[in-house]
């Protein structure tokens, strides 16, 4: 552990190599600790991601001439029920882990939280807050959808900080020593610009 300020605020370091391109990282934390409490860089990423994706949304919304309100509180519940079923997804599918400390299953700090959980619960409470707003739920899909790519494509990186979803071996110029899926995060990068250039063109055809 290395001080940083006056020894209140340390991170943890750990090396990442590119040995094809010579390059070796030899400060690349996961946390960082603040009076105590540790705060991993996933978590951070993750935050940022969300902002992120809410911002985009906003701004979609703001252009088609929407009310940004529905999605700022869209986004409150979607956000809190969505981290809930993350959590509920990946406790059913590893119930083994979990069967013998129940109180355990409250304890996100310790990891545990499935994408796949939390996009079919923000799916769901899409669906029922549209109902209850009189809103078009498709309507709110394909404003929000933007923002869900944005969060996605940011959120990836916080795999790489975390040194999980792993790639298979690769040896290329880019191959990483520890063999984090840290390319994916370029690829939805592109594949976000395209979808959003074709949300806009298509828009922009039916105003016509």
């Amino acid at each position: 552990m290395v001080p940083l300020v006056s020894g209140t605020i340390k991170f943890r370091y750990r090396t990442i190599d590119f040995p094809n391109l010579g390059i070796h990282l030899k400060s690349v934390g996961d946390h960082i600790t603040v009076f105590g409490f540790d705060i991993a860089y996933y978590g951070i990423v993750i935050g940022i991601g969300i902002l992120a994706g809410l911002m985009m949304a906003v701004m979609e919304a703001k252009r088609t001439h929407q009310n940004v309100e529905d999605y700022y509180d869209l986004a409150i519940y979607g956000v809190i029920f969505s981290i809930i079923g993350a959590r509920a997804y990946y406790v059913i599918f590893s119930w083994d882990m979990y069967k013998d400390d129940i109180k355990s299953i409250i304890n996100i700090r310790e990891g545990g939280l499935a994408i796949y959980g939390g996009v079919i619960t923000a799916i769901v409470v899409v669906f029922i807050f549209a109902k209850i707003k009189g809103l078009s739920p498709f309507l709110l899909f394909d404003t929000g959808g933007f923002g869900l790519i944005t969060g996605q494509m940011i959120g990836r990186w916080g795999n790489f900080f975390n040194r999980e979803a792993f790639g298979e071996y690769a040896n290329g110029l880019f191959a990483m020593r520890l063999p984090v899926s840290q390319l994916l995060a370029g690829t939805i990068v592109v594949i976000s610009a395209i979808l959003i250039i074709a949300g806009r063109k298509k828009a922009a055809a039916l105003q016509k």
